[in-house]
Order: C-alpha cells, then sequence, then structure tokens
C-alpha cells in the first residue's frame, strides 16, 4: 500500500459584516480559506474553503483520464466457457479469466457464472475496460484484484454493464466478500453505466478506492462502496440500496486513514445503516444527497419534551428532562438502558486554526462508553445517521437532503458547516459533535428532530438556519452524544459544563422548540446575527436555559416562551436586554416600538407565550419602550442595560435563583415555612442537602429542614411526580 500524505490546511480568512434588520444591525461572517496546492502529476481538486484534507493529490491525473487507443487494447471477449483472448498475458479457465501482465484490455460479453482476476506484479498496473460486460459469480466476486500496484476499471462511453455476486468465497484468509473486490487500489472511471447487486458488499478496495465518473446503481446486503483507507468520489451519478452502510471508509490500523472525501457527484443513497460513514474524516466539498437512513425519521418512536413539567415538578406525560436527560416511560415502564462501547471523541477541541493530524487521531481513537436509552425501531445495534465521522466532518457546499432515524449529520469530534443547502428530518439530532459543532455559511432547515444542534460547544457565525425541535433547538453540553444512536437520554439534566458553550456571532437562527430554545450547561455569548425562538408550551423549559453565564454584545434577540424557567442575559452583557414575564398568556406578534413609535422589533411565535426576552441594538438605559403581544400593550422603562421585570439574570440551571425555585410570577423569594413552595413572596427554604426526599408514589415528598443550602442549592420542596425514588426539584 501507498502511503497517502494527508495535512490538514491552515485557516486563513476574512469577516464579511452586513446588517439584516434596520434598528437592530446583524453580524455576519464568512471564513474562506484557499487549501494548500502542490506541484507533481497530481489534479488539483481544492475547493477552497477551510480544508479538512489535502486535496490537492486526492485525484491523480490518471484516474481522471478515462481514454484508451482501442488499436493498443488486448481485446478479452467473455463467453462462458468459450471466453478467447489471443494474448499470453491472459488465461482461461473455464469461466475464470486472470490477467497476468500490466497493460489495457477491452472487455465486452458474458460470464453466466465467472470472474474476472487480476493477479500481477505488485508494481504493475493494469487497466480493464468495460463495454457492455455482464458478469455473474454464484460464490464469489465478479472482479477480483488479487495483486497489483493499481486498477483501473474504465466504463466505455455508452456501455451499460452489469456485475452479480451471489455468495462470498475465502483466500488466503480474505474473506472475498464483494461483487467487485480488489486488495490494492482501484479507480473506477468513464461515462458509462455500472450495475452491481451483491449479496454481500458491492464494490470492496482493501486500499483507496477511487470513483471519478460514471454511472452505478448499486444494490448490496451490506455495505455499497467501501475503501479501507479511502473512499474519494471526483464525479458520478450514484443510487445505491444496501443494508448497512452506502458508503463506508474504515481502517482500524491506522488512524489517519479511513476517510471519505467527495468533490462532486449525484447521490441517492437508501441505507437501512448510515448513509455516509467513516472511521477518521468525512468531507464533502459538492454534490447533490438525497438519503434516507435506517427507514427515516419516521422509523423512530416519538420524543416528546417535558411537556407540563413545572419548576419542581415533572409529570409522568412522556416528558423529558432537560438537557438531554432519560426521558420518563409511560405507562409505568422503567427505561431500559443499553450500554455500548464505540469510537468517540475526548474533550479535545480541532479547531479551524492549526489543526494537525495528530489531534483529529486522539479524537479519533479515543474511547468512551455510552449508556443510550432505544429509541428506534431498528436494530440497536446498527448505526442509523445519515452522514457519520469519528474524527470530523464538513461539509464545503452541495446540497442535501437527509432523512435518518438518527442523526442527519454526525461526529464522534468535530463538524464544520461552511456552505451548502441542508434540508435535515430525523428521529434525533439534526446536527450533532461530541466536540465542536462549527457554523459559518449555508441555509440549514431541520423540519424534525430531537435537538437540532448539539455539540459541546456551539459556534455560529454566518448562515440562515430554521430549527424545528421536539427538544432543544440548541444544545451545548459535555461529553459523548447525550442521544446517540440509540436515541436520546443519558446525563445530569441539571450539571453545569465549565468547557460547553453556544457562541452565536452572526447568522439568521429561527426556532421553534418544545423543550429549551437556546440551552448551554456552560456560557452563552451572542455578538452578532437575528435569533428569533418559540419556546416550550410549559413551564418546565425555557426559551434560554444556561448554566453558566450570558452575555450579549451585538446582534438581535426575540425569544418567547414562559415564565417558569425563563432567564435573561446577565450584566456581563454591554447591549440592552430586557425580559418581560406578562400578566396572561399572549398568542400572536410580538412587536417592540420606541417613545417616537418606530418599530424596533417584530417576531410573531408559533405558540402561546407568557415571557419575552428582547435585546437589540436600539435598546438604551433609562428609555421607555412599548411591548405589544397580542392584543395587550405593556410600557417598559429600562431602569438598568439588562432589565427583568420579575426574574433573575443569572444562570442557575433552568432559570433557578441562588437555589430557589421561581413561583408562578417567575420570583424566587427566601421566608417561607421550611418544606413549603414560594408563593411568590414567601418561599420555602432548601434543606441541607439541598434535596427533600422522595414521597411514595403520587404523593408529594417532604420539605428539608428551613435552612439555606450552600452544597447545590437546590429547593428543599418537592411535589408530585413519576418517579418518586428521589427528589423532584
Amino acid at each position: 500500500m501507498k502511503k497517502r500524505r494527508i495535512i490538514i490546511a491552515m485557516l486563513i480568512g476574512t469577516m464579511a459584516l452586513s446588517g439584516i434588520m434596520t434598528g437592530c444591525g446583524t453580524n455576519t461572517s464568512n471564513t474562506q480559506s484557499s487549501a494548500e496546492a502542490e506541484s507533481g502529476d497530481s489534479a488539483d481538486s481544492t475547493q477552497g474553503k477551510i480544508s479538512l484534507l489535502d486535496t490537492s493529490d486526492m485525484f491523480t491525473k490518471r484516474d481522471l483520464d478515462e481514454s484508451y487507443d482501442e488499436s493498443e487494447c488486448t481485446a478479452i471477449t467473455l463467453d462462458d466457457e468459450n471466453s478467447s483472448c489471443d494474448s499470453d498475458a491472459v488465461t482461461i479457465d473455464g469461466q475464470t479469466v486472470t490477467i497476468t501482465s500490466e497493460g489495457t484490455y477491452l472487455i465486452s460479453g458474458t460470464l453466466s457464472n465467472g470472474s474476472i482476476v487480476v493477479d500481477v506484479e505488485d508494481s504493475e498496473k493494469v487497466q480493464l475496460v468495460f463495454d457492455n460486460v455482464s458478469i455473474t459469480n454464484e460464490s464469489g466476486a465478479a472482479v477480483y484484484v488479487r495483486q497489483a500496484d493499481k486498477v483501473f476499471l474504465t466504463l466505455a462511453d455508452g456501455s451499460e454493464n452489469t456485475v452479480v455476486s451471489n455468495g462470498t468465497t475465502t483466500e488466503d484468509d480474505s474473506n472475498i466478500d464483494g461483487a467487485i473486490f480488489a486488495k490494492d487500489d482501484l479507480t473506477i472511471n468513464g461515462t458509462g453505466t455500472l450495475t452491481v447487486t451483491s449479496a454481500a458488499h458491492g464494490i470492496v478496495c482493501k486500499d483507496d478506492l477511487v470513483v471519478t465518473g460514471g454511472t452505478y446503481t448499486i444494490s448490496a446486503e451490506k455495505q455499497g462502496l467501501s475503501g479501507k483507507d479511502s473512499v474519494r468520489i471526483a464525479d458520478g451519478t450514484f443510487d445505491i440500496n444496501t443494508v448497512v452502510d452506502a458508503i463506508n471508509s474504515e481502517n482500524e490500523d491506522d488512524e489517519t486513514r479511513g476517510f471519505v472525501y467527495v468533490a462532486n457527484g449525484s447521490f441517492t443513497l437508501n441505507a437501512a445503516g448510515d448513509g455516509i460513514s467513516a472511521s477518521y474524516v468525512v468531507q464533502l466539498d459538492d454534490g447533490t444527497y438525497e438519503i434516507t437512513a435506517g427507514g427515516g425519521s419516521a422509523n423512530v418512536q416519538s420524543k416528546n419534551s417535558m411537556g407540563d413539567m413545572g419548576p419542581g415538578n415533572m409529570q409522568n406525560n412522556g416528558g423529558t428532562p432537560p438537557d438531554g436527560g432519560t426521558p420518563p416511560q409511560m405507562n409505568g415502564q422503567q427505561n431500559q438502558d443499553s450500554t455500548e462501547t464505540q469510537t468517540n471523541a475526548d474533550s479535545t477541541n480541532v479547531e479551524n486554526t492549526g489543526m494537525t493530524v495528530e489531534n483529529l487521531s486522539a479524537v479519533a481513537t479515543s474511547e468512551n462508553t455510552d449508556a443510550k436509552n432505544t429509541e428506534t425501531e431498528s436494530d440497536s445495534d446498527t448505526s442509523t445517521k445519515g452522514i457519520k465521522a469519528a474524527s470530523a466532518l464538513q461539509i464545503n457546499g452541495g446540497t442535501y437532503n437527509i432523512d435518518s432515524a438518527d442523526d442527519s449529520i454526525h461526529s464522534n469530534g468535530d463538524v464544520y458547516i461552511n456552505a451548502g443547502t441542508l434540508e435535515l428530518s430525523t428521529g434525533d439530532d439534526g446536527i450533532h459533535a461530541d466536540s465542536t459543532t462549527d457554523i459559518s455559511d449555508g441555509t440549514i432547515t431541520i423540519s424534525q428532530c430531537y435537538e437540532g444542534l448539539e455539540g459541546q460547544t456551539i459556534d455560529i457565525s454566518g448562515g440562515v438556519i430554521d430549527i424545528t425541535a421536539s427538544d432543544d433547538g440548541l444544545n451545548a453540553a459535555g461529553g459523548n452524544d447525550s442521544s446517540n444512536s440509540n436515541g436520546p437520554g443519558g446525563g445530569d439534566p441539571f450539571s453545569a459544563d465549565e468547557d460547553a458553550y453556544i457562541n452565536i456571532s452572526g447568522g439568521q437562527i429561527t426556532i421553534d422548540a418544545s423543550g429549551d430554545g437556546i440551552d448551554s450547561n456552560g456560557n452563552l455569548t451572542v455578538s452578532g446575527g437575528t435569533i428569533f425562538v418559540t419556546g416550550p408550551a410549559n413551564d418546565g423549559n425555557g426559551a434560554l436555559d444556561y448554566n453558566g453565564t450570558a452575555a450579549i454584545t451585538g446582534g438581535t434577540v426575540v425569544a418567547a416562551g414562559m415564565s417558569g424557567m425563563a432567564q435573561n442575559f446577565g450584566d456581563d452583557s454591554s447591549q440592552g436586554s430586557m425580559l418581560i414575564n406578562l400578566d396572561d398568556t399572549q398568542s400572536g406578534e410580538i412587536t417592540l416600538t420606541d417613545a417616537d413609535g418606530k418599530e424596533l422589533i417584530s417576531f410573531t411565535p408559533s405558540r402561546d407565550y407568557n415571557s419575552v426576552v428582547i435585546s437589540c441594538a436600539d435598546l438604551e438605559e433609562g428609555a421607555t419602550y412599548t411591548l405589544n403581544t397580542g392584543e395587550t400593550a405593556t410600557e417598559v422603562t429600562l431602569s438598568s442595560l439588562v432589565y427583568s421585570n420579575g426574574q433573575s439574570q443569572g444562570g442557575q440551571p433552568g432559570g433557578m435563583q441562588n437555589g430557589q425555585m421561581p413561583d408562578q410570577n417567575g420570583q424566587s423569594d427566601s421566608n417561607a415555612p421550611s418544606g413549603q413552595p414560594g408563593d411568590g413572596t414567601d418561599p420555602g427554604q432548601g434543606g441541607p442537602d439541598g434535596n427533600g426526599n422522595g414521597g411514595p408514589g403520587g404523593q408529594p415528598g417532604q420539605g428539608g429542614p428551613g435552612q439555606n443550602n450552600t452544597d447545590n442549592g437546590q429547593s428543599g420542596t418537592d411535589q408530585p411526580g413519576a418517579n418518586n425514588s428521589q427528589s423532584n426539584t
């Protein structure tokens, strides 16, 4: 095998700023770079954005050259036991045709139960030109590359070619399990068509599998395209139906190999497993993709959010705790967790600048053990993601329509979206990274998901993003996938993570979330962009939710939801922000006007609300504004730059203030008798360990003694809940 040099291109970029709203300008940015170019006989396929992979030598000139001189070819005519060839470099034994010397071979005809075998010196190259070839093998590969330096399979212009494998065989401890099976480098090019049917894999290469043109229809009981070191596609049209992954690259021996790179092409992928999967990196620069994985989002049981869970109370209505907690089961069922070990990312961040193969490899090889709640109807051991990478995943352009049972876009390390149009529907996360989710541009529509964007850290600097989520819209949570292939769940719903954050510096973001609209287990920072959030219709989640600090220094934010868990931005903000808890639930348009009647903001949430957070550049301390919500007008004087009419700006989980649960008006008080819930003016104190004792099923728990707790600051009041084995604070 030949060592491929894979480097990470350095990020060099410029920031572009543009205003979106009058009076409430939004900063957006697009980061661009040119990947490293090198001289030699390699073709430069650099796409111009940030590049995880060195694309300059991804395809050689001969990979892209589909030409051949027919007069200089060795002709092979296939006709079962009557196959013929005039060259001593070809031996024929029944229906087995073996090529033993380098050269170009023009092949036509039919084998009803045979194969073409390439067995030459490991320094020799062979070109096979298929011109209307049909080969079926009942017990092995139709085309078998036993040994060569490299084989080029060219599909002649206008030709229609078919290979079928109805079984597998073994040779020298190798399992020959593809209709086309190559032990060394294989390139397929040309403009003809190739139909592949296999009882195992479609096309397998134990080195680098390269495709630069042609039209392919592949049906396989396992994987469609499989390259151990890499799968590299320059162009082509692909219709792939598989029982496992449609396109897969996996190398367990070398952590810097096992990648998928696509420069362009048209892909229709219908996989019971993953659409595209790599053990190292997936980089997609362009192309058109229609991907269905695991039967699509319709193949997943419904995952609801927190339902009517109010402060200190989780009803047994199929709701989900905040921050990815395991949802309570219906009809008194207990949660059944399945544990599996997968290759996942550790906390190592792979930044756009100064990225190295070493830290990518560390991400790819770190192992974590997940305990997940099974939610899919498919086999719990089968990954059913749209596009998946173990180390890093990058999209630099293209059009994607993905319907997946599990995450549509997933990396055990980092995800970078630099351009493209993505329409995603999923039974779990729209875009998930165990480490960093970074979006700099593109149009992303997530029409159905559990959580929209998820990562330990989320950076958004540009793009147009529209999310409809049954739980959180954006979720920054530490650790590996809190809603992995076995469905959402796991983790402490109230735990803070100092390494987690959400940073929004640009873009247009619209979120409709039944859970938290924007949820960070760490900090939340907004310095640009336009953000509209429709939050939950219950008090168990908030339009904004953070466990650390929240600061806004620019951009425009309107976040509407219910007041029970409402949070405003914090005192570190340099831009004005207001949180208004309304007396009554409202519906319809929200507008904010200044004292002169000038409209500053307008947004229509998709659900009822009684709490609104608004921030934009026009807000000034001391000024008076009119907030119109539905049929109600509320006059607001911004007595401080960050103003709330009834709730703390602090970053306690789920809207808590200093360990106290808010009352119906969003207030937290400190003088009620021990063990009693607050009423807005006289709430209960926390117990000594911050937790009351859960009562028997369906009964209220008893609160702790009337002392403020300095340990974790949770209220000592319990309410009836679905799980009465612990305090439901």
